[in-house]
C-alpha cells in the first residue's frame, strides 16, 4: 500500500528529474499534516503538526510481491501506468484484459488513474479518461481521488486534464484536505496560481476553506514557509485572522517555521503579533521557544516595528522626503571630505571621515529608512537606497561648482570652446540624469481581470509553456522575451538590461539608448574637465611667480601642472582626482555595454551565462528553479519557430548551486568590473574555471544576428518615415523596436526573428 501524503518533496523546488512513484519506494519524509490537540501540548517539543492517522499511515506501503502473486497482470499494467507506457496500457485495455473501471487492487483498489497521475503521465490519463475511467474514484488509505494524488505533487498539467474532464475540486480525503489544501501543501506556486484562477475565483472553492482542524491553506503555506504561496493567497484575500481548533492563526505558525517573507507578508498585511493561542502564547514567545527571534524581529523592523512589536518612530511623514535626504546627504559628506583634505593632515582626516561615515550610515539607518514605505520582503538597505545615485549627482554638482566659480573665470579667455563645451555637457548630463531617474524602463502593465490571467494561463498550458520563467507571479501577464520582473518598479520590464543604482532605476527598452548617451557624455565631460583643471593649474602656476613651495611636495607629480594644483587649490585637485576614479568605472561599463550590443544582448542576459558557467554543483544534479512540471513526451500546441525564455537565457548544464558573493565581490558588481573581466575572457577566449569557453557560451544568444545588424536595431527606431537623426536620437516609440532589421512588439515578443531568414527588405 502507498500513503500518498508521504514521500513528497517539502522544497519550494521541483527536481528536474522525474521521480517515477513506485510501489516499493519506502523512503519516508516528515509529514505535514492534520494534528491531534493532545500532541500539541508545549511548543518547545513542537516538530510539525501530525497526521491523525499518522500510527496507520506509517505501514501504507503497497507490498508489490504480494500483488504480484495476487494478479502479475494487474502489476504489470499498473507498472505501465506508472512509467508512461502507453502502448502496453492501449494493448491490455484494447485486448479486454482488463477494464479500465475494474482496473484497481484489491486491498485499497488504487487505479490506473491513480498510478498515471502520481507520476505525470498525461498521455495515459488521458486515454483513460477517454475510456471511460472514473476521474472520481477513491482509493488508497485515505480514499482520495486522481485529482488529490496528482495536486499533491503539484502536477499542474494532469490537474488541468482531469478538471476539464469532470473531477470535482470539492471532494475531500479522509483527512479533510480539497483540492486547494493539497495545492498549498506541494509547494508548487504554479499549480496554487492555476487552482486560484480557476477554482477558487469562480467560488468552487473558499479562499479561507478549512480542514477538520480548522487549517486554513494560508495556515498550511504559512507553516512549511512558503513565501510565494502565502503572498497569493493574500492577493486572493485571504483571512490573516482565522485560528485553528488550537487558537493558532497563521502568524503563529509562520513564527513556528521561522521564515522571514512569510512573517514579512503577513504581518504587512495586519496581522496581529499579539494575539494568543489557547495555551496563552503569543508570537514573541513562540519565537523564543522555537529559536526563530531573529526572523521575526526582521520581519517586524522591516515592516516598521521594533522588537516589542510597537510602531517605529517616523521622523519624516512623506517616504519622498526620506529618500531626498538620503539622496543629498553624499553631497555633505564629499565637500566636508574635500574641504578636510585640502586643510588638515591626511591621517587626521581619513581617521575623522572614518568617525563621520559610521555616524552617517548609523543616522540615516536610524532616522531616515525607517519613513520609507515598505513594498514586498525586499530589506531597505542603503544600498537599495537612493544613497549612490546621490554620490554621482554630488560628484556632478560639485565639479560643477569648481568649474563655474574657480575653473571657468581663469581658462575663459585661452579655452573658450573648450569651456563652452563643458557647458554643454554639464548640462546635457544634468537633463540625461533626471530624466534617467523618473524614466519608465519599459514597464508592462499588470493584468487584474481574472478572465484574461485564465486565458493566459490556458494559452501557456496548451504549449507547455506555464511556469514562472514564462508567468510573472507577481504581476499575472505572460512573459515576453527579454523582459524580468523588477521589484524596484513592481512590474515586469521589457528587454530589460540591468538595475543601475547610479540612476536608482531599471535601464530597459525605453530608457537604454538614453543611458548610452549618459554614460558617453559622462566620461567625455570628466576629460574636459581635467583640460581645463589642468590650464587653470598652469595660470595658477604663472600667477605664482615664487614656485619654491612645490619644490619636494609632489613626489611623482615632479613639477606639472597637476602638482601646481596640489600646491595652490588643492580642493579642486582633489575634485578633478576624485572624478578621474569615476571615468575607470564609467570606461570600463561603456567597454561592456558597446560589447554586449554589438553581441545583440543584454546585460542580464550575458550576466545569466557566466553565472551558469561558474556554476557548482554535486554530481551533476540539477534543480527546476522553474517550477515546470510539463509532462514527458508533451506534445504542444506551438508554431515550431516559437522561441521561449529559457531559450534567450539557455543555462548551462549543471547544477545552480553557485560560488557565495564576497565583499570584494559586491563591490566589483556595483561598478561592473566583474563584467568587464568577463568580457575580456570572452574576447580573448580563456577559459573560466570550470572549463567552459566563455565564448562558445555568448555564441548561443539566438539575438546575435551580426554586429552591424544588432547595433543597426539598437540605434535606430523602427519609425522608417522618420528622419535619420531622430531614429537615432529618440527612444523606441511605445514597445516597439527592431530585432533583425524587423519591428517587433516587445510587450508581447513571444517569438524571435529566424536567424537563417534574410532580412532584404529591412527597416533602416
Amino acid at each position: 500500500m502507498v500513503n500518498e501524503l508521504e514521500n513528497v518533496p517539502r522544497a519550494s523546488t521541483l527536481t528536474n528529474e522525474e521521480q517515477t512513484v513506485d510501489p516499493s519506494n519506502n523512503d519516508s519524509q516528515e509529514d505535514i499534516s492534520l494534528g491531534d490537540s493532545n500532541e500539541i501540548t508545549s511548543l518547545a517539543s513542537l516538530k510539525a503538526i501530525r497526521s491523525g492517522n499518522e500510527e496507520e499511515s506509517g505501514n501504507e506501503q503497497v507490498n508489490h510481491n504480494d500483488e504480484a502473486e495476487e494478479d502479475p497482470l494487474l502489476t504489470r499494467y499498473h507498472t505501465a501506468c506508472q512509467r508512461g507506457d502507453l502502448a502496453t496500457v492501449k494493448e491490455m485495455i484494447h485486448g479486454k484484459l482488463l477494464e479500465v473501471n475494474n482496473d484497481g487492487d484489491s486491498t485499497e483498489h488504487i487505479t490506473g488513474l491513480h498510478w498515471a497521475s502520481i507520476n505525470n503521465r498525461l498521455s495515459v490519463v488521458d486515454f483513460l479518461v477517454s475510456q471511460g475511467a472514473d476521474v472520481n474514484a477513491r482509493a488508497g488509505a485515505l480514499h482520495a481521488t486522481p485529482l488529490h494524488w496528482a495536486a499533491r505533487y503539484g502536477y499542474v498539467y494532469i490537474v488541468d486534464f482531469l478538471l476539464k474532464h469532470g473531477a470535482d475540486p470539492t471532494m475531500t480525503d479522509d483527512q479533510g484536505f480539497n483540492l486547494l489544501h493539497l495545492s498549498v501543501n506541494s509547494s508548487n506556486i504554479m499549480l496554487v496560481l492555476y487552482v486560484l484562477f480557476n477554482v477558487v475565483s469562480k467560488g468552487l472553492l473558499d479562499i479561507d476553506c478549512r480542514d477538520p482542524k480548522g487549517r486554513t491553506s494560508l495556515l498550511w503555506a504559512a507553516y512549511q514557509g512558503d513565501s510565494l504561496t502565502v503572498a497569493e493567497l493574500l492577493k486572493f484575500g485571504a483571512s490573516i485572522k482565522i485560528a485553528d481548533t488550537e487558537g493558532f492563526t497563521p502568524l503563529h505558525w509562520g513564527t513556528v517555521k521561522g521564515q522571514p517573507h512569510v512573517l514579512k507578508y503577513l504581518i504587512q498585511d495586519g496581522a496581529d503579533f499579539f494575539q494568543k493561542t489557547d495555551t496563552g502564547k503569543d508570537c514573541f514567545a513562540i519565537a523564543q521557544e522555537m529559536n526563530t527571534v531573529y526572523s521575526l524581529r526582521e520581519a517586524l523592523t522591516h515592516s516598521g516595528f521594533d522588537y516589542h512589536g510597537y510602531p517605529i518612530k517616523k521622523w519624516f511623514k512623506k517616504s519622498q522626503h526620506a529618500k531626498l535626504v538620503t539622496f543629498i546627504t553624499p553631497f555633505l559628506f564629499l565637500g566636508i571630505a574635500f574641504a578636510l583634505f585640502s586643510h588638515i593632515n591626511p591621517l587626521f582626516v581619513i581617521i575623522v571621515l572614518f568617525l563621520l561615515a559610521i555616524a552617517t550610515n548609523k543616522g540615516l539607518n536610524k532616522f531616515v529608512l525607517p519613513s520609507y514605505g515598505r513594498m514586498g520582503v525586499h530589506n531597505v538597505t542603503l544600498l537599495r537606497s537612493p544613497l549612490l545615485s546621490g554620490v554621482f549627482f554630488g560628484t556632478l554638482l560639485w565639479v560643477t561648482i569648481v568649474w563655474f566659480f574657480k575653473v571657468m573665470p581663469r581658462t575663459f579667455s585661452d579655452e573658450q570652446y573648450t569651456n563652452i563645451l563643458m557647458l554643454v555637457i554639464l548640462v546635457s548630463v544634468f537633463y540625461l540624469f533626471g530624466q534617467l531617474v523618473i524614466m519608465d524602463p519599459g514597464c508592462l502593465p499588470e493584468e487584474t481581470d481574472h478572465e484574461n490571467v485564465r486565458q493566459t494561463i490556458s494559452n501557456l498550458l496548451e504549449i507547455g509553456k506555464f511556469d514562472t520563467k514564462n508567468f510573472c507571479i507577481e504581476t499575472w501577464i505572460r512573459k515576453p522575451l527579454r523582459s524580468k520582473f523588477s521589484p524596484l518598479n513592481n512590474a515586469v520590464v521589457a528587454r530589460f538590461d540591468h538595475y543601475c543604482p547610479w540612476i536608482f532605476n531599471d535601464v530597459g527598452l525605453k530608457n537604454h539608448k538614453a543611458f548610452i548617451f549618459f554614460i558617453t557624455l559622462m566620461e567625455s565631460g570628466i576629460f574636459t574637465f581635467l583640460a581645463l583643471c589642468l590650464e587653470y593649474f598652469d595660470e595658477l602656476e604663472d600667477a605664482h611667480e615664487d614656485t619654491s613651495q612645490k619644490n619636494g611636495k609632489c613626489f611623482i607629480l615632479g613639477a606639472s601642472d597637476l602638482c601646481s594644483g596640489l600646491i595652490y587649490d588643492r580642493f579642486v585637485f582633489l575634485i578633478l582626482l576624485w572624478a578621474l576614479l569615476q571615468s575607470i568605472w564609467v570606461a570600463s561599463l561603456i567597454f561592456v555595454q558597446a560589447f554586449q550590443i554589438c553581441k545583440g544582448m543584454t546585460n542580464t542576459e550575458f550576466n545569466v551565462l557566466m553565472k551558469e558557467s561558474k556554476s557548482i554543483g554535486p554530481d551533476g544534479l540539477s534543480f527546476n528553479e522553474n517550477f515546470n512540471t510539463t509532462p514527458e513526451g508533451f506534445a504542444p500546441s506551438i508554431d515550431p519557430g516559437e522561441e521561449s525564455n529559457d531559450t534567450v537565457l539557455a543555462p548551462v548544464p549543471g547544477s545552480t548551486i553557485r560560488k557565495p558573493r564576497t565583499c570584494f565581490g559586491v563591490c566589483y558588481a556595483v561598478t561592473g568590473m566583474d563584467q568587464w573581466l568577463a568580457v575580456i575572457k570572452e574576447t580573448i577566449g580563456i577559459k573560466d574555471s570550470t572549463g567552459h569557453n566563455v565564448y562558445s557560451i555568448t555564441s548561443r544568444i539566438p539575438t546575435n544576428y551580426g554586429w552591424k545588424r544588432n547595433v543597426k536595431d539598437f540605434w535606430l527606431t523602427s519609425d522608417i518615415n522618420a528622419p535619420l537623426w531622430r531614429r537615432i536620437l529618440y527612444p523606441p516609440s511605445g514597445s516597439k523596436a527592431l530585432l533583425n532589421g524587423i519591428e517587433v512588439d516587445y510587450f508581447k515578443l513571444y517569438k524571435l526573428p529566424n536567424k537563417d531568414v534574410e532580412q532584404g527588405n529591412d527597416m533602416v
